[in-house]
């Protein structure tokens, strides 16, 4: 009957199984309908901590699951990529400044040669 009460069987059920009343079953057996669900808890818990003592896949899961439901861990959700600063656009002196010290572009051949590359 603990059993029963343990898998939340409605006490309409088990005193039906054991062939008595509803107010009986509560009035004789309240001890083991409350006990029932603790008891087969804690057979669960023991279980899964047997599994998660192991090396597999199944040890895994079973510690992440125990760590989860009994400790309150949560995965954390990292973004695809991490977010990128955004940058201010520049003043009109910062803007002239950068291009004055950045490199020059690639210059042309004819740049390159001058007069000399000029073909008449």
């Amino acid at each position: 009957m603990e059993a029963m009460s343990g898998w939340n069987m409605p006490q309409e059920r088990i005193a039906s199984v054991l062939g008595i009343d509803p107010k009986t079953l509560r009035k004789h057996f309240a001890d083991e309908l409350a006990i029932g669900s603790a008891k087969l808890e804690a057979q669960l818990a023991q279980n899964l901590l047997r599994i998660a003592q192991g090396h597999d896949r199944s040890a895994l899961v079973a510690t992440i699951f125990a760590l989860k439901s009994r400790f309150g861990w949560v995965e954390a959700t990292l973004p695809a990529t991490p977010p990128q600063p955004r940058e201010r656009p520049l003043g009109k002196k910062e803007a002239a400044n950068r291009a004055a010290l950045a490199p020059p572009d690639d210059p042309t051949w004819e740049e390159l040669l001058g007069p000399i590359g000029k073909i008449n």
